[in-house]
C-alpha cells in the first residue's frame, strides 16, 4: 500500500510540476466514458465519477489501492453480471477478466443484469500500470441484434425462394418434356407422313419455344441448387477435347443456320485427361458457347481453346468476333439476371440472363476464376482457369 501511495504521489507531483494536475483532474471528470487507472499490480490509482456510477460503486469501494479483482467480486455478489451469459458467470467471469488484464490485448465485453453491455479497453502505460476505458455499447449491441435478425430473415427468405424455384422448375419439366417429346414424334413422322407444311411450321415453332422454355427452367433449377449449396461435384477422369466435341455437336443446327465457324484449339503436345466434374464443365461450355453464338453475326467465328498454364492450371476459353459488351456490362459479370438491354434484344433472343451467373458459381466450385475481355463491335473472350492440384484424384476402380 505504501508503494501505491508513493506511486500516486509521484504521479501527482509530475502533473503538478507540469502545471496540469488540476486540468487532468477536471478532464478526467468531464469525459463521457468511464476511466480508471491501475498500477502494475492491478490496484486502482484513480478513477472518475462515471466509472463509479457505471457499476454503482461507492467512493469507498472504488478507492485508491483496491484491486480490480475485488471490484469484480462486488459485481458478481450484487448480481450485476448476467448469470449464464455467453462468457460464463461467477468465477468464470472473474478468471476471464483476470486473463484479459494479464494480456491487455483487444477488449473485454460483458453484459450487465440490467441489460446493458459494457466494453472495456485497457492499454499499458510506460510506468507499468494501465489505463482502462469503459464504454456502454448497449445501443451498438441492439443494432447488431437487429441486423442479425434481419440477416436470418433474409437467409430464410432466400432459402424459401430457392426451394420454390426448385419445386416449380421440377413441376414445369414434366409437361415440357411431353410437349417436346410429342412434337418431335410428329415432326419425325413416327406414325406416318405429315404433309401439311403450314402445321409443320407451327409444330417447329412449338418445339423451338419448348426447348427455349426448358433451357430457362434448367437455368432456374441450377441457380436454385447453386444458391442453396445443393450442387454437389462428382469428379471423374475424361478427355477435355472429346468432351468439347460432344458439346459442339449440340450447336450444329445454329452454327449451320448462321454459318458460324466454330473451331477447337489445343496445345501442340495435346491435352492430358483431367479429373473434374464433367457435368459442371458441360454447363460452363454450353453457356459460354451459347452466348457466343447468340451474339456473333452470321458468318462469324468462334474459337474454343484449351491449354495448361505453368503446369499448375487448366485453362479454357471461348472467343468470338461478335458484337462485344460495353465495360459497364462486363463489370456486372457474375450478377444474376444479367442483361445489357441491347445486344440480346436486337436479335430477339431473350433469356433469363443467368448463364454467366451459373458459370461463375460453377467455376467457384471448381476453385477457379472466370475472366471476361470484351470490346463493343470487336468481340468477346471468356476465360476459365482452375488449379490442377485442386482436382480430386482419379477414383479407384
Amino acid at each position: 500500500m505504501n508503494d501505491l501511495r508513493a506511486e500516486c504521489r509521484a504521479l501527482r507531483k509530475q502533473l503538478d510540476a507540469a502545471g496540469d494536475g488540476a486540468i487532468f483532474a477536471e478532464a478526467l471528470e468531464a469525459v463521457s466514458e468511464a476511466i480508471v487507472i491501475y498500477d502494475a499490480e492491478g490496484r486502482l490509482v484513480t478513477c472518475n465519477h462515471n466509472f463509479r456510477e457505471l457499476y454503482g460503486y461507492s467512493e469507498e469501494e472504488a478507492r485508491p489501492g483496491v484491486h480490480f479483482a475485488e471490484l469484480g467480486k462486488i459485481d458478481v455478489a450484487r448480481g450485476h453480471v448476467v448469470v449464464g451469459d455467453e462468457y460464463g458467470d461467477g468465477d468464470a467471469y472473474l478468471e476471464r477478466k483476470a486473463e484479459y488484464r494479464r494480456s491487455l490485448e483487444g477488449s473485454f465485453i460483458v453484459q450487465l443484469k440490467d441489460g446493458r453491455w459494457l466494453k472495456t479497453t485497457d492499454r499499458r502505460m510506460s510506468g507499468g500500470g494501465f489505463v482502462s476505458v469503459q464504454v456502454d455499447i448497449t445501443e451498438i449491441k441492439h443494432k447488431e441484434e437487429v441486423f442479425r435478425n434481419a440477416m436470418e430473415q433474409a437467409e430464410a427468405a432466400a432459402r424459401s425462394k430457392s426451394e420454390f424455384l426448385a419445386n416449380i422448375s421440377h413441376d414445369l419439366r414434366t409437361p415440357l418434356n411431353a410437349i417436346l417429346g410429342f412434337s418431335e414424334m410428329v415432326l419425325g413422322e413416327v406414325s406416318g407422313p405429315f404433309e401439311n407444311e403450314t402445321y409443320r411450321g407451327y409444330l417447329e415453332n412449338i418445339h423451338k419455344g419448348g426447348r427455349l422454355l426448358l433451357s430457362i427452367v434448367d437455368d432456374i433449377l441450377d441457380t436454385a441448387k447453386l444458391d442453396s449449396g445443393k450442387y454437389n461435384l462428382k469428379p471423374e477422369r475424361f478427355d477435355p477435347i472429346e468432351l468439347t466435341e460432344e458439346v459442339l455437336a449440340t450447336f450444329t443446327p445454329i452454327s449451320r443456320d448462321k454459318d458460324l465457324q466454330i473451331s477447337v484449339t489445343a496445345p501442340p503436345e495435346g491435352m492430358p485427361t483431367i479429373v473434374s466434374d464433367r457435368r459442371a464443365l458441360i454447363q460452363i461450355m454450353n453457356n459460354l458457347v451459347s452466348n457466343a453464338c447468340k451474339h456473333t453475326d452470321d458468318g462469324g467465328s468462334i474459337d474454343l481453346r484449351w491449354g495448361l498454364s505453368e503446369g499448375k492450371y487448366v485453362q479454357f476459353s471461348v472467343t468470338d468476333n461478335g458484337v462485344g459488351m460495353p465495360a459497364e456490362l462486363v463489370a456486372k459479370i457474375g450478377e444474376p439476371f444479367l442483361s445489357d438491354g441491347s445486344a440480346t434484344a436486337l436479335r430477339g433472343e431473350r433469356g433469363t440472363g443467368l448463364g454467366f451467373y451459373i458459370c461463375t458459381k460453377l467455376v467457384d466450385l471448381l476453385g477457379g476464376v472466370l475472366s471476361v475481355d470484351s470490346t463493343p463491335g470487336e468481340g468477346t473472350s471468356v476465360s476459365v482457369q482452375w488449379p490442377l492440384e485442386s482436382l480430386a484424384p482419379e477414383p479407384m476402380t
